[in-house]
């Protein structure tokens, strides 16, 4: 198994690219509602918004949806995740067409996010030396936030359970993976986890490439859900959710890769 490339190596690798075609493509967004199986009707008016757009040339469009047969002020639950309980390592031979990475002729390329904005940190500024919170930074926090849409910040996006939101990466075209604390393990009726919508490229309330819901949820161990990561927790604060689509195609996917311990001490982490 290969070592990851260092950082002064990146660029010769990799080199930018502006989008290859701008074809126009399509979103999917779920819209939850109750009311009974027969009885509901849904039209859709698209309304120009207006408001100078950031793109020269471009509209900004609301899709407003009116449906009727919805049972009002009753709350339309999100359905739930099957879990597949992960036991076993995974052999690459064999499987390399379906774990490289995917790049769409849509999108542009760069290493570094183009579209910079200023952060507001939301942190405590005190926390409890002697707790192990999730939100823990290991060194100096020079994070930055982003609102480029080129790959790969295409394939980061906002992930969302009740237990609040965090962050994802697109693996594969249908496949997402993520943190194993921010699953709520908790499932209600008839499943084995509550449910988790993703919106890639997630900014400011926007979603460029549309949002999603998870069907399937692969881990190796559940976490407790308790807020903090005690006992063997971080070694497996990881799953790979399976998504209702293929968004994937949408925003390209960073592939797959499986973990060598030869990288334990590589600076890259």
């Amino acid at each position: 198994m290969s070592q990851p490339l260092p950082d002064d190596e990146l660029g010769r690798s990799f080199e930018s690219r502006s989008a290859l075609s701008s074809d126009l493509g399509s979103l999917t967004q779920s819209v939850f509602v109750t009311g009974s199986p027969d009885g509901l009707n849904v039209e859709a008016r698209v309304v120009p918004v207006e408001r100078e757009h950031e793109e020269s040339g471009a509209q900004a469009f609301e899709v407003r949806l009116e449906i009727s047969g919805v049972r009002l002020g009753v709350r339309a639950a999100r359905p739930g995740l099957t879990t597949i309980e992960v036991n076993e390592r995974f052999e690459e031979e064999g499987h390399e067409d379906v774990l490289v990475a995917f790049i769409p002729d849509h999108l542009g390329f760069d290493l570094a996010p183009q579209r910079l904005v200023d952060a507001h940190p939301r942190i405590p500024a005190f926390l409890d030396p002697e707790v192990r919170y999730n939100t823990t930074i290991f060194g100096d926090d020079d994070r930055g936030v982003f609102r480029d849409t080129s790959y790969p910040w295409s394939a980061i996006g906002r992930c969302e359970t009740n237990l609040g939101p965090f962050s994802g990466v697109m693996i594969g075209p249908q496949h997402m993976l993520t943190c194993n604390h921010g699953i709520d393990w908790t499932p209600p009726p008839g499943f084995d986890a509550d449910w988790l919508t993703f919106t890639p490229s997630y900014y400011d309330g926007d979603a460029p490439f549309g949002s999603t819901y998870a069907t399937h949820v692969y881990y190796v161990k559940k976490d407790n859900n308790n807020g903090i990561s005690d006992g063997d927790e971080g070694q497996f604060d990881y799953t790979v959710l399976v998504l209702n689509d293929r968004i994937g195609e949408r925003t390209g996917w960073f592939g797959t890769r499986r973990y060598t311990d030869d990288w334990d001490t590589n600076p890259n982490w």
